[in-house]
């Protein structure tokens, strides 16, 4: 029974594998059902205005091309969005499309499973619709023209992302020559697509030349959630629906900036609505995602530059938060919002909050932000926005990190097993950061003139560490500073940041960074589709208020105060004294507390010095 069991598991163990490795994470019904009510709102005003819809007996074609088991398209019919005529769906997962017929797919829609073959296609998503391949009896059957034509009225769906890229045994040349015309890949790879052309031999044939290996080779690790943005874009008709679930990665990333820049000039982006981190974990990833509803622009049609975008986020997938934002939406997109609601947050019983709406932020805006321009909701929540209108109205002058910095660098990126054990240099990682100074217990030390020990990795006196990425690191606000440190270095996960102390004290900036002032500004710029990061870029767009130098130097000679019982705590820790180490922790931990909590004082103008 044992064995049974275990080959049972080992069996979903690889299903789960497979899927991941795909970038396939099947979707919540709740989602999808949020995302047409969506859809309903625009439907029914634009049978309103222009009896578009029902009443000419006429429904909406709707395609997801990673469709899985149908779940977007179940809750189009169900809605009662469309109907089962008018629904489409592709898919390359082989072992989802035998459920087709197995779950009877089209007929649990209420349509006939018959005509299964005309409505789902096994192919890639990425690829032109294959449904010339079917027989005549469905071309001539289907009720409207859509999926001859390749476009369709609206694009639904979750497509695959976080994956391996496309798989070789996808590299057909027909495949290729459609992922040549994408728009979106970066030169190299469009260039390396486009070598193939046709040229005639001395009987007039044609003769295809290969494409770029290297090109093909760029694909397999390619975003494929970039290419399925622009194929959703692809099939949407002219002013036609496009909702998808995307990793936040694309709204966040600058590295990802071209990608908003493709959407926004070939779109307007109507809402952006953030979901919670744990929308998927049923399927296996913790991968922060938001819906992104667009409306595909008109031909000819003068794109829009300056338009306000819907935002909203929700703490869980639960009815009566979708409904609160449905509400909104409702009256925002039918223009009949007070100018009050126009930032809206709403708690529970407990008065954590549950879901938020703003509305007043503008795309352009949104693309114009440095140090890139982000389109996460989180960003742009109140309380960030208010933090920095504090900042601005306080009567200090602000100034960059990246105005104060001298050295901004990382550790050692070394990979391999071999041991590189010591005993001449410290090696610190995030774990090694606490909140009142290093943890020097217990820490790995590697040798000298090993791959750990190079120059830009060496801490100096008063460098200051912090943790880069990691829930448990940045994303725990892991800082400290080195005070008369050994000789050690920091590993890949760990950043120093070194400051002119000729401009600003790193004593005051360590305290300001662990402040509300300075987390704030932290916890906004992280972002991380899997794991949390914050970019050089993002530590430099810091912003902290000049305070005066004599300010500045006694809260140097208060933490420096603190971080005696540190070190008396570390000392009791090495001793295994348990009892004195809690004593000097607690110590250290309330000085601190009371000198964050000072200077926020100071910076708010209630009082003048932290002594």
């Amino acid at each position: 029974m044992r064995s049974r069991i275990s080959l049972f598991n080992r069996m979903i163990s690889e299903i789960k594998q497979k899927k991941q490795d795909l970038g396939i994470f099947y979707t919540d019904q709740r989602i999808a059902g949020f995302i047409f009510d969506i859809l309903k709102i625009w439907k029914e005003k634009e049978d309103k205005e222009a009896g578009r819809w029902e009443s000419k007996k006429h429904y909406p074609s709707v395609i997801d091309p990673a469709v899985g088991e149908g779940v977007f398209l179940k809750a189009a019919v169900q809605s009662l969005f469309t109907k089962t005529e008018y629904i489409f769906g592709l898919d390359i997962d082989e072992d989802v499309v035998k459920k087709w017929k197995q779950i009877n797919l089209l007929k649990e829609f209420g349509g006939k499973e018959a005509d299964l073959e005309a409505h789902f296609f096994h192919q890639n998503g990425l690829d032109k619709i294959h449904w010339e391949q079917h027989t005549k009896k469905y071309r001539y059957k289907l009720k409207q023209k859509d999926i001859s034509t390749q476009q369709f009225d609206a694009v639904v769906g979750n497509p695959p992302y976080g994956g391996t890229g496309l798989e070789k045994a996808e590299f057909t040349d027909h495949l290729i020559e459609q992922l040549s015309k994408f728009e979106i890949l970066p030169k190299d790879i469009a260039a390396g697509l486009n070598s193939a052309n046709n040229q005639a031999d001395l009987f007039g044939r044609t003769k295809k030349e290969n494409f770029s290996e290297k090109a093909k080779k760029r694909l397999e690790s390619f975003s494929i959630e970039i290419l399925f943005i622009e194929r959703f874009i692809q099939l949407a008709k002219p002013g036609g629906w496009i909702a998808l679930v995307i990793p936040d990665g694309i709204l966040t990333n600058s590295n990802s900036h071209y990608v908003r820049e493709f959407i926004n000039q070939r779109a307007k982006v109507e809402a952006i609505v953030s979901l919670p981190r744990d929308a998927f974990k049923n399927v296996g990833t913790s991968a922060k995602t938001s819906i992104l509803f667009l409306q595909k622009n008109k031909e000819r049609e003068q794109k829009q530059k300056n338009y306000p975008v819907f935002l909203a986020s929700v703490g869980s997938l639960g009815e009566n938060n979708f409904n609160f934002v449905k509400d909104n939406y409702i009256k925002y997109y039918n223009k009949i919002m007070s100018k009050k609601n126009l930032v809206q947050i709403t708690t529970d019983e407990k008065g954590r909050e549950i879901a938020m709406v703003r509305v007043d932020k503008k795309l352009k805006e949104m693309m114009e932000e440095k140090p890139a321009s982000r389109w996460n909701v989180e960003y742009w929540h109140q309380k960030y926005v208010k933090n920095l209108e504090a900042l601005k109205e306080s009567q200090f002058e602000l100034k960059n990190i990246g105005e104060l910095e001298d050295r901004l660098t990382y550790g050692a990126i070394v990979t391999g097993k071999n041991n590189y054990n010591g005993k001449d240099i410290i090696l610190v990682n995030q774990g090694d950061i606490g909140f009142t100074g290093l943890n020097l217990v217990g820490l790995k030390i590697v040798k000298k003139n090993s791959p750990w020990d190079i120059e830009r990795a060496k801490l100096k006196d008063e460098s200051i560490l912090f943790a880069r990425s990691g829930v448990a690191g940045v994303g725990k606000n892991k800082i400290t500073i080195a005070i008369n440190p050994p000789k050690a270095v920091v590993d890949s996960f760990v950043d120093i940041l070194d400051l002119d102390k000729q401009k600003i004290n790193p004593f005051y900036v360590i305290v300001y960074w662990k402040s509300v002032f300075g987390w704030l500004q932290v916890e906004r710029y992280i972002n991380g589709v899997g794991t949390l990061n914050i970019s050089f870029d993002e530590v430099r767009a810091i912003q902290i208020p000049i305070i005066p130098e004599d300010v500045q130097n006694h809260i140097e000679s208060e933490y420096k105060r603190m971080s005696k019982h540190h070190d008396k705590a570390m000392d009791a820790k090495k001793e295994g004294n348990d009892a004195e180490y809690k004593t000097d922790i607690e110590i250290a931990e309330k000085m601190l507390k009371d000198l964050i909590s000072k200077t926020e004082a100071i910076i708010r103008g209630e009082r003048k010095d932290v002594i």
